[in-house]
């Protein structure tokens, strides 16, 4: 199944879109290459996506790969993901501490140009920790969705991760909720888009993220709290490719 919004949701804006595309494509061969190769380097996470771009040009990525993209979650999760979820021909392109603006701004870089089959998705933490609303991180979220249907059409599923309520980020956990709750919307008319809850593996009775299945820094998964993601995700993917 191709990733499709019901309604024309995504679609609607790829439309309104064209116009500023072909204003967005004149000024940059107006401006010209040298100001864009100065915003690369830039970049805080420039050194992470030549890292990437490098070994991908060195080996081959699997035909019809599943790329882990986002944050430091999957960033953090190091060879070990692509090791746990090996049936599905894993990639690990998780880099920095990335918002969804970073993930925009390098995506035509280590994601589109090897048209994975489907995507992992978990970012939007960063951005709301820094000031965004839920209701803001949702809509970059839906950039993300276009592009990816314009740039990598092959790209049939995105798998959303929700994102975690950590210890260190509780002060932010109704932006926190909102964002998850309009992508689990969003999925609910979206063909090829699909939610995966992982709220409750990391909760205790009392309904809060338990820090046994975090690092110190009480923000990012330990080996204990990865493992509690590993069969919800599995479960996830595999339910999908029957």
């Amino acid at each position: 199944m191709k990733l499709r919004v019901s309604k024309s949701i995504v679609s609607q804006k790829m439309k309104s879109a064209q116009p500023y595309t072909f204003v967005l494509c004149l000024l940059t061969s107006i401006v010209g290459a040298v100001p864009l190769a100065a915003q690369e380097r830039d970049f805080p996470f420039e050194k992470d996506i030549v890292a990437y771009e490098n070994k991908s040009s060195e080996t081959s990525l699997p035909e019809n790969c599943t790329m882990f993209v986002g944050s430091s979650t999957w960033r953090l999760w190091g060879d070990q993901l692509e090791k746990d979820f090996a049936e599905f021909r894993a990639v690990n392109r998780g880099f920095g501490g990335s918002t969804l603006p970073d993930v925009l701004h390098v995506m035509h870089r280590i994601i589109t140009p090897h048209k994975p089959a489907c995507i992992v998705f978990f970012c939007g933490g960063n951005d709301i920790a820094r000031g965004a609303g839920g209701e803001e991180t949702f809509e970059n979220f839906k950039k993300f969705l276009t592009r990816l249907r314009t740039e990598s059409p092959q790209t049939q599923e995105v798998f959303f991760v929700s994102v975690t309520v950590a210890p260190s980020r509780e002060k932010v956990c109704e932006q926190t909720l909102k964002y998850n709750a309009l992508v689990r919307e969003l999925a609910q008319m979206t063909e090829g888009l699909y939610y995966i809850d992982t709220f409750a593996t990391l909760v205790g009775e009392d309904g809060k993220a338990e820090d046994k299945y975090f690092q110190e820094d009480r923000l990012h998964l330990n080996r204990a709290g990865q493992k509690q993601w590993i069969p919800i995700i599995t479960k996830a993917l595999r339910t999908q490719e029957k």
